[in-house]
């Protein structure tokens, strides 16, 4: 942050449980866990470095000021402890990274498993469109919106879901990360679809803590942000308040 700038650290438990590992977060065993969130509101990372940032001696600093091993150290350390480590940055605004620890308590405990819950199904039909860099994350988050009966177009950058589907009115939802390759990040797909869809809802993915998020963007009516990783649950919540405060605007502009 060379002109200063705001850092967060920010603890939280989580639990994930079997139908979110199975569905919401599949590189994440069920269990308890301890999330380490540092966020700053500096220069951000571009997409091309963002993309190798864990590899082995890579640095972005002159040499001999910096091995280029830090992180490669910390990503190796989680996954051997049965961590995730991730990274979100968005140029010009800043960068998360996020460890998640496996919690241990004092005494193993064997929990049965649990009984199975009832599949929870769309409460409308919508077509929603759906943009993820990533095809772990992308699979799974259209797994997770097919199953509860949603019609899910995809794409993996915002320039394929512009070529793709950029002329398509039938659209109800647009999903959509934050930060992708190429010219058309998430931000700028939105204000496109939005500009041939006034009234389309916008569910942005971001890997950003919720109070660094909002200083650095500020949410529209019709808009809702997520942050990675996301559990089926909180996705389905939020796809359906998205579509119910669309419904709602569309009684009100007909009274």
């Amino acid at each position: 942050m060379p002109d200063g700038g705001t850092l967060s650290i920010e603890t939280r438990n989580i639990t994930v449980d079997h139908a979110d590992a199975d569905l919401g977060d599949v590189l994440i065993m069920p269990g308890d866990y301890v999330m380490l969130s540092v966020s700053d509101t500096g220069i951000g990372i571009d997409v091309d470095n963002l993309q190798t940032v864990f590899d082995p001696f890579f640095t972005t600093k002159p040499p001999g000021a910096g091995s280029g091993l830090g992180l490669s150290m910390v990503q190796g350390f989680m996954e051997q402890s049965g961590g995730r480590v991730l990274v979100d940055s968005e140029l010009g605004h800043g960068t998360c990274l996020t460890l998640l620890f496996p919690a241990i308590g004092h005494t193993a405990v064997h929990l049965p498993e649990p009984p199975s819950r009832p599949l929870r199904k769309a409460s409308r039909n919508a077509r929603i469109l759906l943009v993820e860099d990533e095809v772990a994350v992308l699979d799974v988050l259209t797994k997770s919106l097919t199953r509860v009966g949603y019609m899910v177009e995809s794409a993996r950058s915002g320039g394929q879901a512009l070529a793709e589907w950029g002329d398509r009115s039938d659209f109800d939802l647009l999903i959509t990360d934050i930060v992708m390759p190429g010219e058309v990040q998430g931000t700028q797909l939105a204000s496109e679809m939005r500009s041939r869809l006034p009234d389309l809802p916008i569910i942005f993915l971001s890997g950003y803590s919720e109070d660094a998020a909002a200083q650095g963007n500020r949410l529209r009516t019709g808009e809702i942000r997520l942050m990675k990783p996301i559990s089926r649950s909180a996705l389905i919540d939020a796809v359906e308040q998205a579509l119910a405060a669309r419904s709602n605007r569309g009684l009100s502009s007909e009274r």
